[in-house]
């Protein structure tokens, strides 16, 4: 028995219950994808409340890191006012919709950022910087996802 069960934690149990207990139960084809789709979306939903506002918060502060020293080394008027952007608007709050937007503005200064660098024949430090920044992110969107499984076919 969990006594304060994380969400993650309510999600993982709920998933469960329906693998172990309605699951076999059910007998209809369409009933049973259903429950695959379900089961899917409970996991994702798991993964992304376990970890989903450290790793905006995590990538927020790398992209600042590197929108900053792309403005410095590029004197780019684009990164430097979305970099602006971000840090006028920013926020502490922990509430996922207010990290939301703070992550919805690192990721214009982002956008920014890889086109600056785009435009630049140097600064390969600074592409090997940005390469980091998309992988995690990318790294990120895959835990959430899972293994790729075409539901109602396995």
């Amino acid at each position: 028995m969990i006594t304060l069960p994380s969400a993650s934690q309510v999600a993982l149990e709920i998933r469960r219950e329906l693998l172990e207990q309605i699951g076999p139960e059910l007998t209809s084809e369409r009933a049973r994808v259903s429950l695959e789709m379900i089961e899917n979306c409970l996991r994702n939903l798991a993964v992304r409340a376990e970890h989903e506002i450290a790793w905006m918060r995590e990538e927020c502060d790398a992209i600042e890191a590197l929108a900053t020293a792309v403005a410095e080394a590029l004197d780019d008027a684009a990164v430097r006012d979305a970099l602006a952007a971000y840090r006028d608007g920013r926020t502490t709050s922990l509430h996922v919709a207010d990290v939301q937007r703070d992550y919805d503005r690192a990721g214009e200064a982002l956008s920014c950022t890889a086109e600056a660098l785009a435009r630049s024949d140097d600064h390969p430090q600074l592409r090997a910087r940005l390469a980091e920044v998309f992988a995690t992110r990318q790294a990120h969107e895959l835990e959430i996802m899972g293994e790729f499984a075409f539901v109602g076919r396995g």
